[in-house]
C-alpha cells in the first residue's frame, strides 16, 4: 500500500468513527473544536470553504453525489459541454497592452519592491544585462486576468456563473523578461474540468507573449472555480 492509499484509508476511517473519536476526545477541546466549527458556519465565507473541503473536487465528487450533474442547472450544463468541447484548444487571444515604467513603479510601490533592476532607469540601463529596467515577474501574472479580458463585466468569461474565484495557480514559469516598454497579449486554452459539489473547477493554461520575441514573458496554470 502506498502512502497516498495509506492517508486515504485513515481519513475515511476517521470520517466513519467521527463520533466514537469524538467521545473520546477531551471535553474542554471536544467543546472548543464544537464552539470553532460552528462559528465557522455562522460566517458565509467559511462556511462555503468547508463545503468545498468537504465534497472534494472531480471524480470524488462525482461519487460522493452521484445525482449532482443530474440536478445541475442548465448554465453549467451548458458549460459543462462547451468547456469540454473545447479542451486544450486556444479559446481567447487578449489585446495588446503596453507595460510602461510608470506601471512598473506604482506595482513596486504597492509590494514595496524597489529593486534597482525594476525602478532605477539610469543605473538599469547603465548595469542591467537587459538595457533597462524589466517588469517584476508578479507583475506580469498579476496582469493576467486584465489580459484575458476576466476583469470586464460587460462580458464576463463564464456567462451563467453566479460567482469566480481564484483557487491559485499549478505552476508559473517566466521564461524571458518583459522590458519596459515591451507590449503584452495572453492567450489561453482550458486543460481540466472537473465536477465539483457548488459548480466547475477549471484549469486554464495561459501563455503571455511579448511582441516581437519568440519566447513567451509568462506561461501559468490557473485554478477557478465556478459556483452556479
Amino acid at each position: 500500500m502506498n502512502v497516498i492509499d495509506l492517508l486515504k484509508e485513515k481519513s475515511d476511517r476517521l470520517a466513519k468513527n467521527r463520533t466514537e473519536i469524538m467521545d473520546l476526545v477531551n471535553p474542554q477541546v471536544r467543546g472548543y473544536f464544537i464552539g470553532a466549527m460552528n462559528n465557522a458556519r455562522n460566517n458565509q465565507w467559511l462556511s462555503w470553504v468547508l463545503d468545498q473541503t468537504k465534497f472534494g473536487v472531480g471524480t470524488e465528487a462525482q461519487n460522493s453525489d452521484q445525482a449532482w450533474p443530474e440536478k445541475m442547472g442548465s448554465d453549467a450544463q451548458k458549460m459543462l459541454q462547451q468547456l469540454s468541447a473545447q479542451m486544450n484548444q486556444v479559446t481567447l487571444v487578449g489585446e495588446w497592452l503596453t507595460v510602461d515604467q510608470e506601471r512598473i513603479d506604482r506595482f513596486a510601490d504597492v509590494t514595496d519592491d524597489h529593486q534597482w533592476i525594476h525602478t532605477d532607469v539610469v543605473r538599469a540601463k547603465e548595469h542591467s544585462p537587459f538595457g533597462g529596467t524589466i517588469a517584476h515577474g508578479f507583475l506580469t501574472l498579476a496582469l493576467i486576468p486584465k489580459l484575458i479580458g476576466a476583469v470586464n463585466p460587460e462580458a464576463p468569461t463564464y456567462p451563467g456563473a453566479k460567482m469566480v474565484v481564484n483557487m491559485g495557480l499549478n505552476q508559473v514559469r517566466y521564461p524571458y523578461p518583459v522590458k519596459t516598454g515591451s507590449r503584452l497579449r495572453a492567450s489561453k486554452k482550458v486543460i481540466h474540468v472537473a465536477l465539483v459539489r457548488r459548480g466547475l473547477e477549471v484549469t486554464e493554461e495561459i501563455t503571455v507573449e511579448i511582441e516581437g520575441c519568440r519566447r513567451p514573458a509568462c506561461v501559468a496554470q490557473t485554478l477557478m472555480l465556478l459556483v452556479f
